[in-house]
């Protein structure tokens, strides 16, 4: 899954999960890969989301002022919030689409 659609999809569920006052480990997968990850609320407009891809490696997201920044998968992830387009389909589950640059 390239960088973008990964970081997009954590994104996603981690702006769609209710904040939890202490940090629960959460669980998706996606290609076949299982994706472990917390979201940590810094402040109101600011979160980390942090956690495992297995197989694959850590990764870690900053969610702040409308731009997402870290890292995944070895690589560096920047891009903008609004950037992130949720698309579903009547037979999948909600896929998330990211402008490639």
């Amino acid at each position: 899954m390239n960088r973008f659609t990964f970081s997009a999809a954590l994104l996603a569920f981690s702006l769609t999960s209710p904040g939890h006052a202490k940090e629960q480990p959460m669980t998706f997968s996606h290609d076949g890969v299982k994706y472990t990850y917390t979201v940590r609320n810094i402040s109101e407009d600011r979160r980390i989301i942090s956690g495992t891809a297995t197989p694959g490696t850590d990764f870690r997201l900053d969610v702040a002022k409308g731009l997402v920044t870290g890292y995944a998968n070895g690589s560096v992830v920047s891009f903008r919030l609004k950037d992130v387009k949720v698309k579903t389909a009547s037979a999948s589950p909600a896929s998330l689409v990211v402008a490639a640059r």
